[in-house]
């Protein structure tokens, strides 16, 4: 158990940063590692400055360092995170794009006064391989592979898969159709896990849906749909699939040139098991979340931004585990399953990481450039963030996570802080540093404070 709490948490760092490097971007993210994106992240990947002929090739690295102190128990873990690149041009205005990344990781941990359990893993995995094409002037472009796929803000999915994506643009409107499928993923790399086999064998699912949105001067709305379908046979006594579908609108924009906003709201429908020991009986799924949030950037000295976040993701009280498809029989599971379980990315504090079921979030937050004032190129380029958070259950008679906040009298979860620093020192380095402290509320039994550190670099060759 202890070696999937381990990989669950080091699938999480690599997640984050890979994933949400080509999810929905907003001004604030450059000050948050594990948001839907992080400019300072995007520096070392490349796409942005590519040459239109020939072949571009380079290397990604990064080490990170990872402390986590959380119900006695400490972890500390050293990653090396490598990824190998390579661009060439094939034809007007198309390209092939691949890579391979390894990944190695040394872990430590300590319970009480006594270490154990040191653990090494080296994960080595094709990153991407894919071709993009373009047409009409890049209003239609068509890309197939194994490539980061993402849907709105990212919630309901962001992430690696093998597969096809078609995106048409007009001055107006535009159309995104994809699919993808993560069975070929190697099962220690794949994020999409919910069921003992899932974790045994890869999850292999499917997941096929598309966007349409529109524009009007700064303000864009959109809808989606997303179909997932677990593909492999799971026989008696072990059914487990969990099929579901997401259906969903958002908007975003800017007000009054220095407030920015964005909101998404997303309804669940499908079918989940209530167990493996019930005679396998299937629960319809009928489930909410809503993401949003609101900064206010104040142009005086320091460009301090104001920030404000809420997001929810509705709760189910015959569930004791989100990471896991099934409902329990304990209390005589019955009628729909209303926990909300997606196969996307969530920010909502470092030492807490919660996934967004059976929650209430509330953030607000400042980020600023400290040095902004200062003639160096430099400084200039290093901003600190820090941000607030309280946390709620939707249902007190159940848990969040996998099984944390297990008082089923109390709803208050507790608080967080948040810290960030980023500094880009130069256009192909960068360093920063996070912490994350969480204070439990009166839904834990164990009221154990929980500290998160992570701090790494990263380097372009």
């Amino acid at each position: 158990m202890r070696y999937i709490s381990v990989l669950t948490l080091t699938l999480f760092i690599f997640c984050s940063i890979s994933l949400n490097a080509q999810a929905l971007q907003r001004d604030e993210d450059r000050f948050f590692y594990g948001s839907e994106t992080d400019e300072d992240m995007q520096v070392i990947i490349p796409g942005k400055s590519y040459a239109t002929e020939g072949i571009q090739y380079g290397a990604i690295i990064g080490p990170v360092f990872l402390y986590e102190n959380k119900n006695g128990e400490n972890l500390t873990t050293a990653i090396v995170n490598t990824r190998l690149w390579a661009k060439a041009y094939l034809w007007n205005n198309s390209y092939f794009y691949g890579g391979v990344k390894d990944s190695y990781m040394n872990v430590l941990s300590k319970k009480g006064e006594t270490y154990d359990n040191t653990e090494t893993d080296n994960i080595i995995d094709l990153d991407q391989a894919f071709i993009s094409m373009s047409a009409m002037e890049g209003a239609i472009k068509i890309s197939a592979g194994r490539k980061y796929y993402s849907i709105g803000t990212g919630l309901v999915l962001n992430g690696r898969g093998d597969g096809a994506e078609l995106n048409y643009t007009t001055s107006v409107i535009s159309v995104n159709l994809l699919s993808l499928y993560t069975g070929y993923l190697i099962k220690d790399n794949n994020p999409y896990k919910l069921t003992d086999k899932d974790y045994s064998d890869g999850a292999e699912r499917l997941f096929s849906g598309g966007v349409l949105s529109a524009a009007s001067g700064n303000q864009q709305i959109y809808l989606f749909g997303l179909i997932q379908i677990d593909r492999p046979k799971k026989d008696d006594p072990e059914k487990e699939k969990y099929n579901s579908q997401y259906y969903g609108a958002g908007l975003n924009g800017v007000f009054f040139k220095d407030i920015s906003y964005y909101a998404e709201t997303v309804f669940e429908s499908g079918e989940s098991y209530i167990t493996r020991t019930a005679g396998n009986e299937k629960s319809k799924i009928a489930a909410y979340a809503f993401n949003s949030g609101l900064n206010y950037f104040i142009p005086v000295v320091l460009n301090p931004t104001l920030i404000l976040q809420y997001a929810f993701g509705s709760g189910d009280s015959y569930r004791k585990d989100y990471s896991s498809g099934n409902r329990n029989e304990l209390y005589g599971a019955n009628g729909y399953d209303k926990g909300f379980i997606s196969f996307g990315t969530f920010s909502g504090g470092y030492a807490l990481r919660p996934v967004l079921s059976n929650i209430h979030i509330i953030r607000a937050g400042v980020t600023c450039l400290p040095f902004s004032l200062y003639n160096s190129a430099y400084l200039k380029k290093m901003s600190l963030g820090a941000k607030y958070s309280y946390y709620l259950k939707d249902e007190k008679a159940s848990s969040i996570n996998a099984g944390e906040a297990d008082d089923y009298d109390k709803s208050f979860i507790g608080q967080g802080i948040d810290i960030s620093l980023r500094w880009q020192v130069f256009y192909d380095a960068s360093f920063y540093v996070n912490y994350g402290l969480f204070l439990p509320g009166d839904a834990y039994k164990n009221k154990d404070a929980n500290n998160f550190i992570m701090a790494g670099i990263n380097l372009s060759i």
